[in-house]
């Protein structure tokens, strides 16, 4: 006699739910992953703007030193410039002084 083998209906049922769940665990894995990487690449181009406005702030107040030290510098030149003047007047101050106590 022959004897038919007949699979048990809880084993089928149980396969196809193993290939589903295992269908749907791929895909949450995979939209995870992409979420992951979305999340990376949205904290790389905020860093990246981060670090462009404060290269733009740094720049910028480069320009403002640039500029005080150019304003610093003529107006050293011209304090110099002063400074000769009236070394000049107090020459001859001191010249006209001994002449009159020299006439006196």
């Amino acid at each position: 006699m022959s004897q038919r083998s007949v699979g048990c209906p809880a084993t089928s049922v149980a396969v196809q739910t193993g290939a589903i769940f295992s269908v749907l665990a791929a895909g949450a894995v995979s939209a995870h992953m992409q979420g992951v990487a979305a999340a990376r690449a949205a904290r790389e181009e905020y860093a990246s703007r981060v670090l462009a406005q404060q290269l733009d702030d740094a720049v910028a107040a480069c320009h403002e030193w640039a500029d005080h030290a150019k304003k610093l510098a003529n107006e050293n030149e011209r304090l110099i410039a002063e400074n000769a003047r009236l070394r000049e007047v107090a020459e001859q101050r001191r010249g006209v002084i001994q002449r009159m106590r020299s006439a006196a």
